[in-house]
């Protein structure tokens, strides 16, 4: 089994697990659709199809590379052990986190980011809601990231497996146990945790940024463990007019 197809059928798999708890025990009343994952998996399919363009084998194909001529910072050192590995992973995720700020702090950067947080529902498929856009200029920032540390190509392709399952489990529609969700918000993001961040109100909004870890929130004083409005409001109030969730609007969405 190739990486690709190996990240495909983890996707795959981990979205139907989730669905499947989402109708099970659903946090908020189900509104998942054939219509909303045509939508969004067709935004994740183009974004797919551009970051293929620009670096056909993902990230681990540039850590392949990078460990070839021995760049970055791994390398450069002359690093080993397991420790390198649980380093290299959390400086990975705190990247991700502080992209993640940056595309809510910067103009241009968030007129990418506001079509994910345009969506007036949340669950599963709104995993797979973002700009084809940002999902390419993602893959280059994340890219020159893993270029400089120079991280094992192993411990990067294990790392995109898991972000893209946090996405998936931070954005579903699933009611954990609150003592369950109170221990795992110590050190990872739950979805109730993350449904906070898609509250309209910007005290919600610009909190609770992790994909993987809360420690990052914590660290830097943006976690929030409730919302300073009611938690049913989800989504950008200036978008949520249905015109503005067909797919030709989504992708016009930074343009608008």
């Amino acid at each position: 089994m190739t990486d690709a197809s190996l990240r495909l059928a983890t996707t795959l798999g981990l979205f139907a697990l989730f669905a499947v708890l989402e109708w099970v025990r659903p946090a908020r009343p189900s509104q998942l659709s054939l219509t909303r994952l045509i939508r969004h998996g067709a935004l994740s399919l183009l974004g797919s199809f551009l970051s293929r363009l620009a670096l056909a084998g993902g990230l681990a194909s540039v850590a392949g590379f990078v460990h070839s001529i021995d760049f970055g910072l791994v390398n450069w050192l002359q690093l080993s052990g397991f420790w390198v590995w649980i380093a290299c992973f959390l400086i990975l995720d705190f990247a991700v986190w502080g992209q993640h700020v940056l595309s809510h702090k910067v103009p241009f950067l968030w007129r990418m980011h506001r079509l994910h947080h345009s969506d007036v529902v949340m669950d599963v498929t709104t995993a797979l809601r973002f700009h084809p856009l940002e999902i390419l200029a993602s893959l280059i920032f994340k890219a020159g990231v893993v270029a400089l540390l120079g991280a094992p190509p192993v411990l990067v392709f294990a790392f995109e497996l898991v972000l893209g399952a946090g996405a998936l489990f931070t954005h579903a529609n699933i009611e954990l146990p609150k003592p369950m969700d109170k221990a795992l918000r110590c050190i990872f993001v739950t979805p109730a945790m993350h449904l906070i961040h898609h509250n309209p109100n910007p005290k919600a909004t610009n909190s609770n940024y992790g994909f993987s870890f809360s420690i990052w929130d914590r660290l830097f004083r943006t976690y929030r463990g409730h919302c300073p409005a009611s938690c049913s409001d989800i989504g950008l109030e200036e978008w949520r007019d249905p015109r503005d969730q067909t797919l030709k609007a989504m992708v016009l969405n930074p343009f608008a």
